[in-house]
């Protein structure tokens, strides 16, 4: 069980930062770009094509923050970042045209960049706390998983007493009271050097080494590009896909607003094993419930039934995955570096997962959303395969000392 202590208040307080972030920077879009698509005379395969861009482009800011990061800690750069996505998104009630949109919704995500889970995962890890820096991010990831469960409905009842417009004012205006100050105040613990940082992680957990450390690198990546190119597809197209199974819109929503509250239920069970849990053992227990999440949701998502129990296991699964991301690369590559590593990973993804709305929109439009139910269940297919052929370090240390005291056969 958690025992309750002061250095628990950073995570705590990126933990809120995090739900306003991802419900304002992420999940909005799926209720107001449809309604904006209209108005501005868009195609809705055209708008999600904007967004997948300003995902992209976005995105380029990434290893930058992450750099920062490792180098003054993370206490200005997310604040500085809240200040400036706050503003950004406030810029969106004042599009008036495809290029006004792209372009504010470029400086949102890259602002987004500078505030959300990766940022905040090696801010944590940067601060001088009597406490494991995975514990740390398993608390972050905690609270963000109510992020859509929040923000789809809220954003929804602003839409409909305020319009858009008006809704992203108030959308960046809440970004600029809570989570500057809370960026702020939270991440004002000393910092801990470099060496020290890394010798702690190296002690609890092995680094890879030689021709070992560049193998997991690509494959860990690979496999974080298969598993989460259904993200973006999900948070945007789970009304239209579960309603092309045969479910009204309002069951549909339902089913969307379980995932949330199961993400969190994933991390609080990850936050209690997740010491005697290693990294590669949550990664894998993540892709395993996200797919039989979406097996449940082909074979009985037509049912009531089996459409919650579908989204209930890629709820867990999901929630569970947002924090391997975080401890994994910590485990395999240590702690030294960890905010710029986490900042290319997240460029290298980031970048080719920006084009899943569009491409998921089309599969729905030409196929129907059984197909591209299938074809996001056959990515975590992939992610699962990719996976396998990480190294374990644990192995290999200990293949190391059995060797080392092997008699000499020669």
């Amino acid at each position: 069980m958690i025992r309750w202590n002061p250095d628990y208040l950073p995570a705590v307080g990126l933990g809120l930062t995090q739900i306003v972030g991802y419900g304002t920077l992420m999940y909005t879009y799926a209720v107001l770009l449809p309604h904006m698509a209209q108005d501005l005379g868009l195609s809705l395969s055209t708008a999600f094509g904007i967004l997948s861009l300003g995902l992209f482009f976005g995105g380029v800011v990434a290893p930058l923050s992450g750099m920062l990061v490792d180098r003054f800690g993370g206490r200005w750069v997310m604040t500085i970042g809240s200040l400036l996505a706050g503003l950004a998104v406030m810029s969106l009630s004042l599009v008036t045209n495809a290029y006004g949109l792209f372009v504010a919704i470029l400086c949102a995500e890259a602002a987004g960049m500078l505030v959300l889970y990766n940022v905040a995962f090696a801010s944590v890890a940067r601060l001088d706390l009597n406490l494991p820096a995975q514990k740390s991010i398993s608390v972050i990831t905690l609270f963000g998983g109510v992020a859509s469960t929040i923000y789809w409905p809220f954003t929804l009842w602003l839409f409909n007493a305020q319009g858009w417009q008006t809704t992203w004012i108030i959308l960046g205006g809440l970004l600029l009271i809570i989570c500057v100050p809370v960026h702020a105040v939270s991440l004002s613990h000393p910092l801990k050097d470099h060496s020290e940082a890394s010798h702690a992680a190296t002690n609890d957990w092995p680094e890879l080494q030689g021709a070992d450390r560049k193998r997991g690198m690509l494959w860990m990546v690979v496999s974080f590009i298969f598993g989460g190119y259904l993200m973006g597809a999900v948070m945007t197209l789970w009304v239209t896909n579960v309603q092309d199974l045969g479910h009204t819109a309002a069951y549909a929503a339902l089913a969307g607003a379980v995932i949330g509250p199961f993400k969190t239920v994933g991390r609080f069970f990850e936050m209690l094993v997740s010491r005697n849990m290693y990294p590669l053992v949550t990664y894998a227990l993540s892709l395993g419930l996200m797919l039989a999440g979406f097996v449940t949701l082909l074979t009985l998502g037509f049912t009531l039934t089996g459409l919650m129990i579908a989204a209930a296991l890629y709820g867990m699964g999901d929630g569970i995955k947002t924090i391997a991301r975080g401890t994994l690369p910590l485990a395999l590559f240590g702690a030294k570096g960890y905010g710029a590593r986490l900042g290319w990973i997240s460029v290298i993804t980031l970048g080719l997962n920006a084009s899943a709305p569009f491409v998921f929109a089309w599969l729905t439009q030409s196929f129907g959303g059984w197909w591209s139910f299938a074809v996001m269940a056959a990515c975590l297919s992939l992610a699962i395969a990719t996976f396998v052929m990480i190294p374990d370090p644990r192995k290999r240390r200990h293949d190391t000392v059995e060797d080392r005291y092997l008699p000499d056969r020669g």
